[in-house]
Formats: structure tokens, sequence, C-alpha cells
């Protein structure tokens, strides 16, 4: 995610010059660094969605601890009663068990796909809020090269980085993201990641 994240900001703006000649002549590289790394941890917007994600997964783990108690003891009434029962009676039983155990791994595995979803979906918007805050402070810094600090090996001019008024910019621009409950993401198939419910054409009557 921290790498796709720091892919998004990275921008160069190259201003293009013409001679008398019309020969083209690109201007020397004026670099500011950003460390999105930093900013995806630190930003405001970033701790509001992780405490929105976690509040999620809290809900869901109870739940899910709640019905993993449940069916393990309809598990043991049914191994209880398998003396009671006729060969017939028990498999029918056991199966219907079955389905009701791989409904719930289905629904488990459900709930984990759209919390990441809709976790993924609100750190896009951040990511996107990192671009235009690192291009703002970049116009007005007359810089025209904007890179992420994670492709970087070795900065040797500190002076070179722009992180935190980018990060202070992004504060004031965004300093939550609404977090969709994962509750309301439907999917357009059952191969698909869940999309947002407004996404999702209406059925044909």
């Amino acid at each position: 995610m921290k790498k796709f994240l720091a892919t998004l900001v990275i921008t160069a703006v190259a201003v293009t010059s013409f001679t008398a000649v019309a020969q083209e002549k690109l201007p020397a590289p004026i670099i500011g660094i950003v460390d999105t790394d930093l900013i995806l941890r630190d930003s405001l917007a970033s701790k509001s969605v992780r405490l929105e994600r976690d509040k999620f997964a809290t809900q869901y783990q109870t739940q899910v601890q709640d019905e993993e108690k449940k069916l393990r003891a309809e598990d043991q009434e049914l191994a209880n009663q398998r003396a009671m029962m006729t060969q017939e009676v028990f498999q029918t039983r056991a199966t219907e068990f079955q389905k009701k155990l791989a409904d719930f791994q289905t629904r488990v595995r459900d709930k984990q796909e759209r919390l990441d979803f809709s976790f993924q979906q609100s750190m896009t918007e951040i990511g996107q809020a990192i671009y235009a805050a690192a291009g703002d402070v970049a116009k007005e810094r007359g810089i025209n090269t904007v890179l992420a600090r994670s492709q970087i090996l070795l900065v040797v001019d500190a002076g070179m980085d722009i992180t935190a008024p980018v990060l202070t910019k992004l504060n004031q621009r965004l300093p939550t993201v609404k977090f969709q409950d994962p509750a309301t993401l439907q999917r357009q198939d059952p191969n698909a990641a869940p999309a947002p419910a407004a996404a999702v054409a209406p059925a044909k009557k």
C-alpha cells in the first residue's frame, strides 16, 4: 500500500521553452523530496482512517468470536447425540452443519475483504491529497520535480526535503477522510472486489 501511494505522489513538472530556432531546451531540475511514509503515518487523515478501520475490526472480531462459540457448541452437541441417531439422520445433520460452517467462513472472509476495500478507498483519497499538496508546495518554492523519499538512495542536501510543509498543507486540506461502512459495499460479481453501492448499477426490472 505504501509503495502504491508513494508512486501516486511522485510528479515531475517539466517547463519547456524554445529558442529562436525552435530547438527544445529543458530547464535544470529543481528537486523537492517528500517522505510519503512519514506523511501516511503522521497525517491527521491517516490517523483517523486507521482509527475507523480498527473500530470495525474490533467489532467484527467480537461477532466472529460469538459465532465461533455457537458453532463449537453445536458441533459438540451433534457429537454427543450421534449414538442416539441413525446413520442417515446423523449424516443429514452433519451435512447441514458443514454447510453452516462453510457459510460462516465465507461471511468472515467477506467482512475482511470489505474492510480492506474501505481502508484502501480512504488511503487512496489521502494519496491524491498528498499529490495535490506536494504540487502546491512545489509551485510556491519554484520546484519543478518532486520525488518520493523511498525512491532515493541518498539525500545530500536536507534542504531539498519538503515533507514538513506538505504535511502541514495536507492537514489543512484534508484533516479527516470519510471511511465508508464496509457493510454498505456491494459486489458487482462474485469474483470482483467489493465496490461502493453508488457505483453499482440498479438491477433491471
